[in-house]
């Protein structure tokens, strides 16, 4: 309830109205006017009835000279109320109970004339529960200002076709998913072949701009067919424990296509109120285990599904069906669903999925998690979709170790693991907007009881052999915008292609299933463009309370999660990942958060390639007068941690278009790895430095698993120590530049592995290990001969070399690279030239002792022995001028 006075000027906003004593207490503001809208549900206080309510409102209003319609609304009940109360004069006062339309009850706007002011009130309910179906106006207009409720929208398509009458839903271009809205289409005389007239009111923004490249137009679909299907619904939800979720009836309608039919087509049909939320497998359309379907050329074509209550087209165990062109609006669960992960050579092309609310039947279908697009087979095509709002994903791409459900007892000529090493079929052209999580997501395995857990996705070119050469993934063409997280992708060998993205919290990420893979894999976005914030602000935050307790207002949009972590474009994680020929725009710091338009994801207890590079990229801003370049913190930020793979993860300017320095290294300003030549960039955040050195990771393995290591820098001895965590792994970055040892903070393991990533030719690492003193041991490769003395040792240039100070307990190895790394090296090491330029990390030694010892810790007896001089600042890098 909203209270104004006379002139139309804002009083009080009483907020929700549960008890009868708010009437009382505006009843002497005689003058003034009280507006009363039903938002969501009519709601009445503990212990209040329609009739207490309803009889004191009569008198606020009418002095008792007539009654009013809320006398008659039940508690809870979704029926849209509007009142306009002009306190003192009964004859100016007026009210107008809602009408059952296409799923919502709604009053149209009712308006009175007060003096020179007009005072208008509008109340939309949802009957589904649909949060954007719920609306409210409350406001004051002089004379003659109110704003029309009709609205001309120019579209990109031709709409001859759309008759008034008809019924359309334009997609949110925010946040939230919630901001779709549906519209009636209006007699229009002045429109082209491209325009409607719509009735309002007009609630939120919808974008309608290709903004800074990147196409944020808002879809619209229309929803109304000659040929309607719909469910028998009741008034409220009956019987059942789906009553404690859902207070409306979600016992629909559904079609249930079997085995061996003749023909199935459907086509420009309107199915509304239909599947069934407590009946698993009861849903709008249902293709169930019709199995190969391609000779009968069945699909599912321009329909409208809307209003639904258990997904919107679900594909069970079958293949090779079409469904296209649908638009999908207000439903519960994932949307477009492949149910049981033997699904193969499906087509789903050109549909629009929008309003995907929780469901649940699944695990998955709960908020944050459900899908508008629930692939959970890659052996399926994806091409020109628009997944345009959820509560959880727009498309995720999962699979099962083996078909789950029903299809588990059915030969789908699948063998263990095949769909976790199949590439996706095809996608293309799709987009993804809106959504509570990830606009996209590739990753995880469906398990037999519908849960899911991350999954090693491998993509190879006999999907059957486990031992096949990689595929390569393509995705082309991807926008993603207004999701918390744009991207998120698993594999191994990856070319994206042609991606848009803007104004996501991240906007990509990949997360190589292997990254300590000593193979040719690595994964690339190319020809792209990613920007952070643009025009289109969405609805303002407002008042914002920041973590210090200060207030600021905040006049934009914010992601849904993590409003208050930093804006990335592209996050590094893993790898080998590479940027290539893409532009960056809208990365801006603010008050409420930092931003970089490249940057590394925040939190990461896994291994990270060296060589992970920037190459060719090109910002449209100057850094740090209207942008920042690149962005990484620490722990003292928000939503940053100081794990391993933070501390460690390594981004190579290949060519300096992200530092000015060619092959310059960015990284974390810990002791271990810069030195006199490296400079800090307070700018970029605390957690960057630039250094004009290479970088290598080295990798251990031992027999004894994961256990407690340190490593010591020869120049700073023990004076700086750094400490592996070893949460998934046990794994340093070192400087080319520098050399160092590694020690056991326990007992030392009878066997251990080192692994060396990233040296290409011209480049070696010197490491030493702390065995103990006087150890018998072993060295593999059986090519590692003994030397003398450390001297002999550095001259070795093809990793055949060791030496073992037994007085000290240290074995040092100078690992060194055998091949030039070239533009079209993207793999951690380089292939041999002439056959390939992406090779395998050949710098690989175990070392064996006798039995496993308790002189791990050589701090005490390597220094000053095997000190060196630090580096001297010679070639340091200074701060990098982007303005001059």
């Amino acid at each position: 309830m909203y209270e104004f006075d006379s002139f139309g000027n804002p009083v009080r906003n009483w907020g929700v109205v549960l008890s009868p004593w708010t009437f009382v207490n505006v009843m002497r503001n005689i003058g003034n006017v009280v507006i009363i809208v039903v938002s969501r549900w009519a709601r009445f206080g503990e212990d209040q009835t329609p009739t207490s309510m309803g009889t004191v409102f009569a008198i606020l209003c009418y002095n008792n000279t007539r009654s009013s319609s809320m006398l008659h609304i039940e508690d809870s009940e979704k029926v849209a109320f509007a009142a306009i109360c002009h306190i003192g004069f009964p004859g100016n006062s007026t009210e107008m109970i809602g009408q059952k339309l296409n799923g919502r009850s709604q009053t149209g706007r009712l308006m009175k004339a007060i003096g020179n002011v007009e005072f208008s009130a509008i109340s939309v309910v949802s009957l589904s529960g649909l949060v954007t179906g719920s609306l409210a106006e409350m406001a004051s207009y002089f004379i003659g200002n109110v704003p029309p409720l009709d609205n001309i929208l120019d579209l990109a398509d031709s709409v001859e076709s759309w008759r008034p009458g008809d019924r359309i839903v334009v997609a949110s271009t925010d946040f939230h998913f919630n901001q779709a809205e549906e519209f009636d289409i209006v007699e229009c005389a002045e429109c082209d072949e491209h325009q409607v007239k719509i009735m309002g009111p007009v609630w939120y923004t919808h974008w309608g701009e290709v903004t800074d490249g990147v196409d944020m137009r808002a879809e619209v679909g229309i929803l109304t067919r000659n040929v309607k299907i719909r469910g028998e619904v009741a008034d409220k939800c009956y019987g059942g424990k789906v009553c404690e979720r859902y207070n409306y009836d979600t016992f629909g309608g559904q079609i249930r296509i079997l085995k061996n039919f003749t023909s199935v087509r459907i086509e420009n049909a309107e199915l509304f109120h239909m599947g069934q939320q407590e009946e698993p497998g009861s849903h709008p359309i249902h293709f169930h285990m019709c199995l190969d379907v391609s000779h009968k050329h069945a699909y599912i074509r321009s329909n409208s599904i809307h209003n639904t209550f258990s997904r919107c087209v679900a594909i069970h165990g079958t293949h090779n069906l079409t469904v296209s062109d649908n638009v999908a609006y207000d439903h519960l669960g994932h949307c477009f669903f492949l149910g049981d992960g033997g699904e193969q050579d499906n087509r789903l092309i050109g549909n629009l999925g929008l309003g995907t609310k929780p469901g649940s039947l699944l695990p998955s279908d709960i908020s944050g998690k459900v899908s508008t697009f629930w692939i959970t087979n890659p052996d399926n095509e994806l091409v020109d979709n628009s997944a345009a709002g959820s509560d959880g994903n727009g498309i995720w791409i999962l699979m099962p170790q083996l078909p789950i459900g029903l299809s588990a007892s059915v030969d789908m000529g699948l063998v263990r693991n095949q769909t976790a090493r199949t590439a996706v079929k095809r996608f293309r052209g799709n987009v993804a907007h809106s959504n509570k999580r990830f606009g996209l997501r590739l990753d995880d395995e469906l398990r037999p009881d519908g849960s899911t857990t991350p999954i090693r996705y491998i993509p190879l070119r006999d999907p059957t052999d486990p031992e096949s050469d990689l595929a390569q993934l393509r995705l082309d063409n991807f926008t993603a915008y207004k999701n918390t997280q744009g991207v998120w992708l698993k594999s191994m060998w990856t070319l994206c292609t042609n991606f848009r993205l803007a104004e996501n919290g991240i906007g990509i990420i990949f997360a190589s299933s292997e990254p300590d893979d000593r193979g040719p894999h690595h994964e690339v976005l190319e020809n792209s463009r990613v920007v952070g914030e643009t025009n289109n602000i969405g609805e303002p935050a407002g008042r914002i309370t920041l973590q210090t307790g200060h207030v600021v207002q905040n006049n934009r949009s914010l992601p849904r999660l993590n409003a208050g972590y930093a804006q990335v474009g592209v996050a590094f994680y893993r790898g080998p990942v590479h940027v290539i020929s893409t532009s960056f725009a809208g990365f801006q710091a603010n008050v409420l958060r930092p931003a970089g338009a490249i940057g590394k994801k925040f939190s990461n207890r896994y291994f990270s390639s060296p060589v992970s590079s920037i190459r060719n990229v090109t910002f449209d801003f100057v850094d740090p007068l209207n942008g920042t370049r690149f962005y990484d913190g620490d722990d003292t930020i928000i939503g940053f941690d100081d794990r391993d793979g933070n501390r460690h993860s390594v981004v190579l300017d290949w060519d300096g278009s992200l530092t000015t320095y060619p092959l310059s290294s960015v990284v974390r300003p810990i002791p271990l790895l810069v030195n006199a030549r490296c400079v800090l960039v307070p700018s970029w955040g605390p957690g960057t430095a630039i250094c004009p050195d290479r970088f290598t990771r080295l990798r251990v393995s031992t027999s004894a698993g994961l256990i407690p290591t340190l490593m010591t820098r020869n120049d700073l001895m023990a004076s700086e120590t750094e400490v592996s965590h070893f949460e998934k792994q046990i794994s340093y970055s070192l400087n080319t530049q520098e050399s160092y040892i590694l020690h056991f903070n326990n007992t030392v393991p009878k066997s251990l592995t080192l692994s060396s990533y990233g040296l290409d030719l011209g480049l070696s690492q010197n490491v030493g290990i702390c065995v103990g003193v006087n150890q018998t041991l072993s060295v593999w490769p059986l090519r590692y001969a003994s030397v003398a003395d450390l001297d002999e040792l550095k001259a070795d240039e093809r990793n055949s070399k060791y030496f073992y100070d037994s007085t000290v307990g240290v074995i040092f190895f100078r690992f060194s690279g055998q091949y030039p790394r070239d533009e079209l090296t993207m793999s951690n090491c380089p292939g041999e030239p002439g056959h390939h330029p992406n090779g395998v990390c050949e710098q690989r030694v175990t070392i064996t002792l006798q039995e496993p010892n308790d002189g791990g810790d050589c701090r005490e007896s390597a220094y000053p022995k095997y000190r060196r001089e630090p580096t001297t600042p010679e070639g340091a890098l200074t701060i990098p001028d982007f303005i001059n």
